[in-house]
């Protein structure tokens, strides 16, 4: 199944590349606040993410819009006497958003999203421990979420992440990602006409 979507992305990439009208590229960053579904006391994780994208556009109204990032993720819990437990979590992530511009300068968007576990550690009081070989390499998902452009090239972002993926191995209890994501993009000036 794995391998069956990330072939529909690059599928589906390599199709909206040759429709595209407009191609122009930039970069994006900003605060990640994250946490794993089902699991009891558990609390959001603050992080970065960060990275670059390709936005082709396929008309005044509709883009599309790879992305290559880097997204922190995770989350931490107390125990009943107080002690923090954390686990963090970084990932390479490819989301593809299809685009909708209700305006030109605003959109929203929604797509899949494939991301690879890049490191994972987890961390009680001054230790930490690698817990990589726990967790599942690959997380799928699908996100959604909103932007404003302005002329200059700088824009304000939000995001919506669920994951669809355990992120433990042989887990049953659907300990999934859920990330919101808030940030500023820049996209160069330079357009190219395809």
């Amino acid at each position: 199944m794995k391998k069956s979507i990330l072939a529909v992305l690059l599928v589906a990439c390599a199709a909206i590349s040759a429709k595209a009208q407009t191609l122009t590229f930039g970069v994006k960053a900003g605060l990640n606040v994250a946490k794993l579904t089902n699991i009891d006391d558990s609390h959001t994780r603050a992080s970065i993410y960060g990275g670059g994208f390709a936005n082709f556009a396929l008309s005044d109204m509709f883009a599309v819009q790879p992305e290559l990032m880097y997204s922190g993720q995770g989350y931490y819990y107390r125990d009943a006497y107080n002690n923090k437990y954390t686990t963090k979590l970084g990932y390479i992530t490819i989301p593809v958003m299809f685009q909708v511009h209700l305006v030109e300068e605003f959109y929203l968007e929604a797509g899949p999203q494939v991301g690879f576990l890049a490191a994972a550690k987890a961390k009680a009081g001054k230790v930490t421990v690698d817990v990589k070989d726990q967790m599942t390499t690959a997380d799928f998902g699908l996100g959604f979420g909103l932007g404003y452009q302005f002329p200059m090239g700088v824009g304000v972002s939000a995001r919506y992440m669920f994951g669809l993926t355990d992120v433990y191995k042989n887990a049953t209890d659907g300990h999934k990602n859920s990330v919101a994501s808030v940030g500023l993009t820049y996209t160069f000036n330079k357009k190219f006409k395809l």
